[in-house]
């Protein structure tokens, strides 16, 4: 799968989506940093399959939008705490989730 990253997810999950054979990207990474949210959306997010983002913004403005894209925005609920922990949290939960039989996915893990 083709995973990108909203910059506000630590970088740290970069590699080990990496190893698990996943092409991954980030916000930060691609220096887009601060770009518009739908902007992002339509040039950037549409070339993926998943696109994590903690902005419940970014997700709530998806309803308003004409031209919906195929990335399944994925707003990730895990709780804010340190990076080596969020990472494990997030590398969990997303090991146990059957991507490609999943929806669009809004919150997540549930």
């Amino acid at each position: 799968m083709k995973i990108l990253l909203d910059e506000n997810l630590p970088e740290g999950l970069i590699e080990p989506l990496r190893q698990l054979g996943h092409i991954v990207d980030s916000v930060g990474s691609l220096r887009l940093k601060g770009l518009e949210n739908g902007r992002l959306y339509r040039e950037v997010a549409s070339g993926y399959d998943l696109f994590f983002t903690k902005d419940r913004q970014f997700v709530a403005q998806l309803d308003a939008m004409t031209e919906p894209s195929s990335v399944k925005v994925v707003l990730t609920i895990i709780r804010q705490q340190p990076e080596v922990q969020f990472v494990a949290a997030f590398m969990k939960a997303f090991v146990s989730t059957d991507w490609l039989t999943s929806g669009l996915v809004r919150e997540w893990p549930s």
